[in-house]
Order: C-alpha cells, then sequence, then structure tokens
C-alpha cells in the first residue's frame, strides 16, 4: 500500500516537473531590441541579411509591415530561392507581422539568411531608420549586414525584419510523458529492491 501510495507521488510530481521544464527551456529572444522613434517608407523592395556565426534555432521570422498591403513577404537561406508566406500574420504592436517554424528551425554555423519585403504596385515599403538599432545578440553569435532598399547598398541604421532564436543547448528537454515514464520505472525498480530485501531477511 506504501509503494503504491509513493509510486502515485512520484507520477504526479514527475508529470509537473516534466510539464515545466520544456516551457522554460524554449525560451526564445528577439534579435532586434528597439528601432528608435519611428518609420520612413520607400517605394521599393527590401531585403536584410543576418549570418549565423554559431548553430541557433530559428523560431520565427518578423515582417515589418506596419499594416501596409504587402506583394512580398519571403526568406531564404544562402543563395536559395526565397520562400513566400502568408503576407496576413498576426500583427504585433510594433506592426511586424510574424511568420512561425513549428518547433524551430535548426541553423547551422555559417549560415546566411535573406528576408524579403515588398509593397504594392504604387505603395511604400515601411522600414525603421533610426540610428542606432541595438542587438540582443553579438556580431560573434549573429552579424547582421543590415537591409537594402531599391537595391542600394545595405546599411545597418535600416530594419525591415526581425527574428526570434534561441539556444540549441536551451531546447534540450525530454517530453513530460517519457519524463513521467523514467521516474516511474525508477520507483518501481526501487520498491522491487526494498521488497526482496525484505523477503531476504
Amino acid at each position: 500500500m506504501k509503494f503504491s501510495s509513493m509510486r502515485s507521488a512520484v507520477v504526479i510530481a514527475s508529470v509537473i516537473v516534466g510539464s515545466v521544464i520544456p516551457s522554460q527551456a524554449f525560451a526564445q529572444t528577439d534579435f532586434h531590441v528597439s528601432f528608435g522613434a519611428g518609420a520612413s517608407y520607400d517605394g521599393g523592395g527590401f531585403v536584410s541579411e543576418y549570418v549565423f556565426k554559431q548553430s541557433m534555432i530559428l523560431n520565427s521570422i518578423g515582417f515589418y509591415t506596419n499594416g501596409a498591403s504587402m506583394t512580398e513577404t519571403s526568406f531564404s537561406f544562402g543563395n536559395e530561392s526565397p520562400l513566400g508566406v502568408n503576407p496576413e500574420l498576426a500583427v504585433d504592436s510594433n506592426g511586424f507581422r510574424w511568420y512561425e517554424f513549428s518547433g524551430g528551425m535548426s541553423i547551422n554555423a555559417g549560415t546566411t539568411l535573406k528576408v524579403y519585403t515588398n509593397s504594392t504596385p504604387g505603395g511604400q515599403t515601411p522600414f525603421y531608420n533610426n540610428s542606432p538599432t541595438t542587438y540582443n545578440y553579438s556580431s560573434d553569435v549573429i552579424e547582421y549586414n543590415g537591409a537594402q532598399p531599391s537595391g542600394q547598398g545595405f546599411n545597418t541604421n535600416y530594419v525591415h525584419s526581425n527574428i526570434r532564436v534561441s539556444n540549441p543547448g536551451s531546447n534540450v528537454a525530454p517530453e513530460p510523458g517519457s519524463f513521467a515514464l523514467a521516474l516511474t520505472g525508477g520507483a518501481a525498480l526501487i520498491g522491487v529492491c526494498i521488497r526482496r530485501r525484505r523477503n531476504a531477511a
């Protein structure tokens, strides 16, 4: 009876612990911290570049639209063709539309991420151009090459996108079911050992 009660307590505790760990382990961080006081507009499209110097988990990409109608919200890795995403995504308080990667995407060190936005014909593409922008990561982790408007040179004072990433090491957490099963099995083995010792005595 005592063994059954102890096993039930272990199961309940393991489920609680297993449920809490993943929510903390998958902490994600925005690359850009702040953008200044306001935004400007340009008649052409934008592309920005993020170079991953370390392996990271890419959780989502934010396209800055500020409510403007967009003909392009896409991204690519290296020299690959851009992958278009639904521009009608949820808008947060800063005017970004976010594309979420289900479960996150593993990005290897040395990978360049390009993010593209373009407005409807005759429209203007919004972007931040307030200096300085601030980052949550140093250039030896993720290097921001800036944004390039209308075929001009890249400028680190221009921002039209953002990314949310997390450290791969922080994502290593067992599923709650697996965690609970492991603890239950361990408790059962302990109970068997205790019974054998009592029988032997």
